[in-house]
């Protein structure tokens, strides 16, 4: 930059010295064109893409990975035909369907061939969809395939994985290769459903209409969650195990008790699932 600095400043003494005004806006111009940086004149390769809908899932839930090719800033020349690895960190709180399948074949349709097969011992899931011989490469971006799958029943909240594209191949109709790159890993994670508590405040006094309060999850609350109801100074007073999920406003020796705030604990053996505050009105 100071050899640039240099040839600046001397061409600006000389224009101004020998040329007058039009050598020094000839000057000007050239020291612009100089510090202007260089724009990259390389196309950036189209990325193929593996996503979901959301990066968290409740257990039971089935869900579609996506895989799209190409963006509108990116896109694929003359794809014919692609192949790649899906390596995942962890499979074993995901049912996959025997046999898997490819959905939602849009992008290279309407006639293709699809491969897939799987390698558990190696956690990699082979995949690859092409046109079939005399049909033209496709041009820009879009959805190549999705592959249904569904988080189990059992998945414990907290449970990840992440999904990575590799060993990219795309071809067009002469079977020469595209450059394709694979995109970003895609992580997701089960959770837990969120805990209703209705109604809240409660008014525990026999009539009838509100005398207790529920604690609502979708699937039921499970029969190993505790919950623990605490009075202000922290000291339990009652505690609903074994999937009981109704609170009728008595400690644990069946007394009423006053009005006023508690806390509510959840846990799930020693892990913490949500607290919250209860409100008993009289």
């Amino acid at each position: 930059m100071a050899f640039w600095k240099g040839k600046i400043m001397n061409a600006l003494i000389c224009s101004h010295g020998t040329r007058g005004k039009n050598g020094l806006r000839m000057a000007l111009l050239l020291a612009a064109l100089i510090c202007l940086p260089l724009k990259n004149a390389e196309a950036q390769d189209a990325r193929l893409e593996v996503s979901a809908s959301v990066p968290a899932f409740l257990a039971a839930t089935e869900f579609d990975l996506r895989f799209t090719i190409g963006s509108a800033a990116q896109p694929v020349d003359g794809l014919f035909g692609i192949s790649f690895e899906l390596h995942y960190s962890s499979i074993d709180q995901i049912e996959l369907a025997a046999p898997l399948v490819l959905e939602n074949i849009d992008f290279l349709q309407p006639d293709v061939y699809t491969f897939i097969r799987h390698e558990p011992e190696n956690k990699v899931i082979y995949l690859a969809v092409s046109r079939k011989r005399g049909a033209a490469g496709q041009d820009g971006a879009g959805l190549l395939f999705s592959l249904p799958l569904k988080i189990s029943a059992q998945a414990v909240p907290g449970w990840n994985t992440c999904f990575t594209i590799r060993n990219v191949f795309a071809n067009d109709s002469t079977g020469a290769q595209l450059p394709v790159q694979a995109g970003d890993p895609f992580c997701l994670t089960v959770v837990e459903p969120e805990v209703e508590v209705v109604p809240n405040p409660f008014t525990p006094n026999d009539d009838g209409f509100n005398d207790g309060t529920e604690f609502k999850r979708d699937g039921g609350i499970p029969s190993n969650w505790v919950i623990i109801i605490m009075d202000r100074s922290g000291r339990t007073i009652r505690e609903l195990r074994n999937g009981e999920n109704i609170w009728n406003g008595k400690d644990s020796s069946g007394q009423l008790v006053l009005p006023g705030a508690y806390l509510y604990v959840i846990k799930d053996g020693e892990r913490f699932v949500r607290r919250g505050l209860l409100g008993v009105v009289r």
